[in-house]
């Protein structure tokens, strides 16, 4: 976590930029100027009067919290600030998992555009092709992700030296890039940007499957999925679809924002890369 030392140093920036602002909301600002090195710029107030953050590549985004949006509202259309409204819990210890808990699930699309790119083509560009266990895969390589996914192959592969039976979650893979809006949206999914990685889908329950939707926060198929795998991805900054209400098992998801000690590599501008 960021020190109180940081959060009133960039408090102190917005002052001297002529803003007033929250120190939670500039504690925010903190995580994702770090996760997304040179992404967010200066902040400025409008005519209006609305705080607006300046991104590298001419966009602009409002800096708005508002503390009672609801969950369909963020996760529809969120701010910046909405981004890291819900933290990601570093355990399991719920008997029941709390309604709409899930934490990354409000994404920003500007920022991703900013960063990864903003059309099909584009995103592209910055796609590699790494080795990852036996499987040959394309991944984003701005921003760090392709390098920490290969870092969780590394780790992977040591730990099914010991444990082959994990090795069936990797048998079959759900896809990584897929430029496509999440079904019944008009959002990008994750995918779209080359950060997402699905492992074997026939071992990672997915919440629109599930026929009761009054049991989401059950915790027994959360708890039973492998979690010396979760922990290896989380170490490189990769979020996990089975810390949210609306589960995705088989889903992790590059999101450096959660992960404040990681160390994010600075990303040349798209264009030069």
């Amino acid at each position: 976590m960021f020190s109180p030392l940081v959060v009133a140093c960039v408090v102190l920036l917005l002052v001297c930029e002529g803003q007033s602002f929250d120190p939670g909301a500039s504690k925010a600002l903190v995580s994702l100027r770090a996760a997304y090195p040179g992404a967010i710029g200066k902040v400025l107030k409008d005519q209006q009067g609305v705080l607006r953050a300046r991104l590298r590549n001419g966009g602009e985004e409002i800096l708005r919290y508002e503390k009672q949006r609801s969950h369909a509202d963020r996760v529809a259309a969120p701010s910046l600030l909405d981004i890291l409204h819900q933290a990601y819990p570093s355990n399991l210890d719920f008997e029941a998992w709390p309604r709409n808990l899930d934490p990354g699930r409000y994404r920003n699309d500007a920022l991703l555009k900013e960063v990864y790119g903003d059309t099909k083509p584009e995103v592209e560009k910055g796609l590699v092709t790494i080795k990852f266990l036996d499987k040959s895969i394309r991944f984003q390589s701005r921003n760090g992700a392709a390098e920490a996914l290969r870092e969780v192959g590394k780790e992977v592969a040591i730990l099914l030296q010991t444990e082959p039976q994990l090795r069936k979650y990797f048998q079959e893979m759900g896809g990584t890039f897929n430029w496509r809006k999440i079904a019944g949206t008009q959002r990008l999914s994750s995918h779209s940007f080359g950060i997402a990685i699905d492992l074997n889908p026939s071992l990672g329950a997915y919440w629109k499957w599930e026929r009761d939707q009054d049991r989401l926060g059950d915790m027994k198929r959360r708890l039973a999925y492998p979690g010396k795998i979760v922990r290896i991805f989380e170490k490189h900054g990769f979020i996990w679809g089975g810390k949210w209400y609306h589960y995705d098992l088989m889903h992790f998801e590059y999101r450096p924002e959660f992960f404040p000690s990681l160390k994010v590599p600075p990303s040349p501008k798209r264009g030069a890369d």
